[in-house]
């Protein structure tokens, strides 16, 4: 039987998706990097191959691309290239470390591989320079709201790994800031390795360079970064940091404690708890939601009330895993190992009431979090607090358990009038709408009002969600480029794109709650300032 390919005009009818994934097979990708450019699964990526092949009447990828330049061709009209590389402004973190002139070979040889195994672990991008010195930039492949501690551990790993070049060790010198850096972005994320340029770096070197020996100086964006996106302690002076001591974390409140607005019922339920566990009954409770909610600030008022009753409270934070703990004491930020934790829940009170807090919880591995929730649900006479973005199922079942959404305006502006920085009710009233129910949103755009371009620390800690979900960069901009809500077929005529090879991008994005439907079936962004971040982002 004559195979159905060889008859003339009779060419297979491929989905989307597959023409999608025949042109990447053109290019010479493997299956791991088309699942990473269009956003799914290995597995799905295999599954379309296997149908690709079975349409072309192939059996290899060599016999499928060269089918594919037959039918190409054959073809009436050539298909657009598919969209991948662009520009973007991304929030990035930059530290720049130096040694002295005089240092040996082996001591800057040492420095810079440090840096470079650190940056190779974090996804930083590590750039040696011939002057004793090197710099790591954060955030190009993605944005983390933990990217300015990140770089603070790198520092102290490079001091750590310099301990037997003790000379210049002692004239190490650190810059650490922060701002935005224009760079080459693949359109599903991750930097494509083209091209990134940012005048933080220069930044950077300059307070490296103006440092005294033993210090690592904190630009003012570094420090603002570490008081928003930090659990919010006081007392620290931050404009220079030992070296020795770079360990214990920095926790800056600064500029007067945002009050908690719209939580009375969490407020209710945590004060009957608390009694609760004053006549002896252990309780767990969690407290999840997305960042900027208000998990750290309801945690600092059970510490605060759990003392202000004459009882004690333990207050750990998580990072992400370090060279010592991934558990820090707050407010004094050092570090602790979990055995510290361990003991804390299987000690009898001392004083009731008594309370274990655990913030963030989310940056704990799976497992240490179930582990964790597990020994909290069988701790005596305490009220246990762990925060997470979202509890796993494997988590311990919980004494009550609160899901932190949106406030609704009336609380939004209550808050934003209560803010130090003093707003009238036309200013407050704006603020909240464009905050749209987000208490920290409320707080930095009141702080920065003015100044137009969204404040830094919104941008990572929306581009830090933007960039978990690994979302189709060319669809969010030409939405942010709509003034009103567009359907499939007009975003895809406009990308010159089928609707079906667009459905994924979308659904995804609706699912983690970037993009929103109307009754018509329009698409927006679920937020307003998604879209004022994608707008920004955008460089032409």
């Amino acid at each position: 039987m004559a195979n159905a390919l060889s008859r003339a005009g009779d060419q297979p009818e491929l989905s989307p998706r597959q023409r999608q994934i025949l042109e990447l097979l053109k290019a010479g990708k493997v299956n791991k990097e088309i699942a990473n450019e269009l956003g799914i699964g290995l597995g799905t990526v295999k599954q379309h191959v296997v149908a690709l092949f079975k349409k072309l009447h192939v059996r290899n990828r060599t016999m499928a691309v060269s089918q594919g330049l037959n039918l190409a061709a054959e073809a009436p009209t050539e298909r657009p290239p598919v969209i991948d590389g662009l520009l973007e402004r991304r929030p990035c973190v930059v530290l720049s470390l130096g040694l002295p002139g005089n240092a040996s070979p082996d001591a800057v040889g040492l420095l810079h591989k440090t840096l470079s195994a650190f940056a190779f672990e974090h996804d930083a991008l590590f750039l040696a320079r011939k002057d004793n010195a090197g710099d790591l930039i954060f955030g190009l492949q993605r944005a983390t709201e933990q990217d300015v501690y990140k770089a603070l551990r790198a520092a102290g790993t490079a001091f750590d790994a310099l301990a037997e070049c003790a000379e210049a060790r002692a004239g190490l010198r650190g810059g650490l800031t922060a701002g935005l850096a224009i760079a080459s972005m693949h359109r599903r994320g991750g930097w494509s390795g083209e091209a990134v340029a940012s005048s933080v770096i220069a930044q950077s070197r300059d307070l490296a360079d103006g440092a005294a020996p033993g210090r690592i100086v904190l630009g003012a964006a570094a420090e603002n970064l570490l008081r928003v996106l930090g659990p919010g302690a006081t007392g620290f002076t931050l404009s220079a940091l030992s070296f020795e001591a770079v360990e214990r974390l920095p926790w800056p409140a600064g500029g007067g404690e945002p009050p908690l607005a719209g939580r009375d019922e969490e407020l209710a339920c945590l004060e009957d708890l608390l009694a609760e566990a004053a006549q002896g009954h252990g309780r767990l409770v969690y407290i999840e939601g997305e960042t900027g909610m208000g998990k750290s600030r309801l945690c600092r008022h059970v510490a605060e009330r759990c003392r202000s009753l004459g009882g004690e409270a333990q207050h750990f934070v998580c990072q992400p895993e370090s060279r010592l703990s991934g558990l820090y004491r707050f407010p004094d930020g050092i570090p602790c190992g979990p055995q510290t934790l361990s003991r804390s829940l299987a000690a009898a009170p001392r004083r009731p009431p008594s309370a274990v807090i655990v913030d963030d919880g989310h940056l704990l591995a799976a497992d240490a979090l179930a582990r964790l929730t597990e020994q909290a649900a069988r701790a005596q006479g305490k009220l246990v607090v762990v925060t997470a973005r979202k509890f796993p199922k494997s988590a311990a079942r919980p004494s009550a358990q609160f899901k932190l959404g949106r406030l609704p305006l009336e609380a939004m502006e209550a808050l934003v009038a209560q803010l130090p920085c003093s707003q009238d009710a036309d200013q407050a009233a704006s603020v909240a709408r464009q905050a749209a129910g987000v208490p920290l949103f409320a707080v930095e755009l009141a702080r920065h009002r003015g100044e137009g371009a969204l404040p830094l620390a919104l941008r990572v800690v929306i581009g830090a969600r933007m960039d978990s979900l690994g979302l189709d960069r060319v669809l969010l901009r030409q939405l942010a480029r709509a003034a009103t809500p567009c359907g499939e077929a007009e975003i895809a005529a406009a990308l010159r794109e089928t609707p079906e090879a667009l459905r994924y991008a979308i659904e995804q994005a609706a699912a983690g709650g970037v993009l929103s439907r109307d009754e018509q079936g329009g698409l927006s962004f679920a937020h307003p300032l998604l879209r004022l971040a994608v707008e920004q982002s955008g460089v032409e």
